[in-house]
């Protein structure tokens, strides 16, 4: 019976055990057990409902569900519909007004009418954000609605406009953003332009088209807007207004951040400047023409129909803006004025007319009048009488070089230097080509070639109109197209101006100006034009004799080598006076720069370099049988230079302008 007793007791346990678990599932069950609500504030947004569906056993399915409570301190939840049978679906709503940000808790209770004892509760919770937070911008200075900055407005030629700075920070949250500059597109553009970009941005570094940065709340990030100089040059009145954008690009970093760029429109009234190149000290502007002469075309006598002149100056703006007028009477009569296609736009700074022989028919002092509106630049155009001497250019009788090219490309006189050999170009300068014959200096056995008692007379004039100081300059050779001749050694330009006139038969050009400098060096060649080989002689310190340095002929290495210059500047006698000019050399004369003692405050050094590597310059000054100005340069070839039958060779002295590029020697 203990037995027995013990099996009933476990097995009354069991059954009560039982009882109790089907008890406890003998309510309703809801799904999903809990609902979650976002609502972002101010965002006008519609939130969207949600479902529970309710449901009871099978035993209980004919009992009616009912929602015995809905639960939210605000009052934003609601239910429907309160009560039905299994499975109830119940639909929830969530209404954010007036609430304000945060997490919002609220509950859903349901049972069966009668009372299952297990009712279920539905956890609901509304969370609410602030608003989502966006760029702010401002800026240095006013703009309009939509956000537009006027900048000031541009003339052609003189400094850019003041930029401006922008400031963006966020209404809340970190966004990090994006910076672009880029050039606004108009209606029916596809967005590109062949106006190059003229705004840039920048971060307290180097301008450029884009930037990035992070904006924040209670701080905020500086962008610089600036017009760029380079691009601004570009543009052209004719299509001004000109406008450009600024886009700030937020981020997308999260749900929560606007992604809606702010764009800022700069606007840019360009107007023509007066034309022609301004002056150093800023204060006038000139323009220069090629040729600035040109030949009379007399009755009876043939020429080209037209004759071509080059402006150059600054500010040229076609069609509609620029205007070209000739006047041949000098201004007393009403100009000529130009028009396509005797008028040709080159660019911005360069114009070429072309004048009808008609116009060339008697010889005077014509006016070149550029114009931009009401601002004018004039210049003179020369009508020479073709029958009379007349010089066209100056330049080294070794580079053929008038000057080294200037890299601001501005007009310059040609360069001369004391004792330079150099040709003078031009029509009618003497008579046929005859070379000019050394002769004996009164009371010594020197030569030296003449200045005076010649059919030709090339004079240096220096220093101003009223006071000028005539120097003769030795003749190597004369013809009616050309002269060689020496400069005379007291044009130092020490005093200035300087010009060069020629007289033939009794008749002299006009003054003809030139720039004295100190050096003007020239290498002579056997190129051509001062180009190509260079006039260098090979010397064999083992037999003591020269070659003439050649493809065929290289010189060694670390070998001796004699090279011939002219524009090195004065020659300078151990106590002795200053060598006549166009004296015949019968002994080595060095240079000024090789003898500091005489001369403490002149240059000091003759530099030759030989592919780029300085050479030892054993000797610089007068070649023994030729006239005081043919320089020999006595060197030797570097050990580092390559072998080549094309190797480059400069020659300078002290930190004046090295001689001509493009002149080699060949090298083994």
């Amino acid at each position: 019976m203990k037995t027995l007793g013990a099996k009933s007791s476990l097995l009354l346990a069991l059954l009560l055990a039982s009882s109790v678990s089907a008890a406890a599932a003998s309510g309703p069950t809801a799904s999903p057990t809990s609902l979650t609500f976002a609502y972002v504030a101010g965002s006008g947004a519609v939130v969207k409902p949600q479902t529970v569906t309710i449901t009871l056993p099978t035993s209980m399915s004919t009992q009616t569900i009912v929602v015995t409570g809905v639960n939210s301190k605000e009052g934003w939840l609601a239910v429907s519909p309160l009560s039905g049978l299994s499975p109830l679906v119940l639909t929830v709503t969530a209404n954010p007004t007036t609430l304000d940000p945060g997490s919002h808790p609220g509950t859903i209770t349901v049972d069966t009418k009668t009372g299952s004892g297990n009712a279920v509760s539905v956890a609901v919770s509304f969370v609410i954000t602030g608003a989502a937070p966006t760029l702010q911008v401002t800026c240095s200075r006013a703009w309009t609605s939509p956000l537009t900055i006027a900048l000031d407005s541009y003339v052609t030629g003189s400094s850019p406009p003041n930029g401006f700075s922008l400031f963006v920070a966020s209404s809340g949250d970190a966004i990090p953003f994006s910076v672009a500059a880029a050039n606004a597109t108009v209606k029916g553009s596809t967005g590109t332009s062949k106006t190059p970009v003229w705004l840039r941005i920048s971060q307290g570094i180097a301008p450029t088209l884009t930037t990035s940065g992070v904006a924040l709340s209670g701080s905020f990030i500086q962008i610089d807007v600036t017009v760029d100089p380079t691009a601004l040059a570009t543009l052209d009145p004719i299509s001004s207004p000109f406008s450009g954008t600024v886009t700030i690009t937020p981020a997308k970093s999260n749900s929560s951040s606007t992604s809606t760029p702010v764009v800022v429109t700069v606007t840019l009234q360009v107007a023509p400047g007066p034309p022609g190149l301004l002056s150093a000290d800023g204060t006038t502007r000139s323009i220069s023409i090629f040729p600035s002469h040109l030949p009379a075309v007399l009755t009876g006598t043939t020429a080209p129909d037209i004759a071509v002149v080059t402006i150059v100056g600054d500010n040229f703006f076609l069609p509609g803006i620029t205007s070209v007028a000739i006047n041949p009477d000098g201004g007393s009569s009403t100009p000529i004025s130009l028009t396509p296609p005797n008028l040709v736009w080159i660019s911005r700074t360069i114009l070429q007319i072309t004048i009808a022989s008609k116009y060339l028919s008697v010889p005077g002092l014509w006016d070149v009048t550029v114009q931009n509106g009401t601002q004018a630049v004039s210049t003179l155009l020369y009508i020479d009488d073709p029958t009379g001497p007349f010089i066209t250019s100056v330049v080294s009788a070794a580079s053929f070089l008038s000057s080294m090219p200037d890299p601001n490309n501005l007009p310059d006189y040609p360069h001369i230097s004391p004792r330079e050999i150099i040709s003078i170009f031009g029509r009618n300068l003497g008579p046929a080509l005859a070379p000019v014959q050394p002769e004996i200096i009164s009371g010594t056995s020197s030569q030296a070639y003449p200045s005076d008692d010649q059919p030709v007379l090339v004079e240096f004039l220096v220093g101003p109109d009223g006071s000028q100081t005539s120097y003769h300059a030795p003749l190597i050779m004369y013809s009616p197209t050309q002269i060689n001749c020496v400069v005379p050694y007291e044009v130092d330009g020490s005093i200035l101006p300087v010009t060069i006139k020629v007289t033939y038969n009794t008749f002299s050009t006009a003054e003809f100006p030139v720039t004295a400098t100190s050096s003007h060096p020239g290498i002579f060649t056997s190129g051509g034009a001062g180009l190509g080989q260079a006039a260098v002689l090979n010397f064999d310190s083992t037999t003591g004799s020269y070659t003439v340095n050649s493809s065929a002929a290289p010189a060694a290495r670390s070998s001796a080598i004699c090279l011939f210059v002219t524009g090195m500047g004065d020659l300078q006698q151990v106590n002795a006076s200053p060598v006549k000019d166009g004296l015949i050399a019968t002994a080595p004369i060095k240079l000024v720069a090789m003898n500091p003692p005489q001369n403490p405050t002149g240059p000091s050094t003759v530099i030759v370099s030989i592919d780029g590597q300085p050479a030892v310059v054993t000797y610089a000054g007068a070649s023994p049988g030729a006239v005081a100005g043919l320089v020999q340069i006595n060197a030797i070839v570097p050990l580092a230079a390559k072998a080549n039958n094309t190797v480059p060779i400069t020659v300078s002295i002290g930190t004046g302008a090295a001689s001509q590029p493009g002149v080699w020697l060949a090298v083994k």
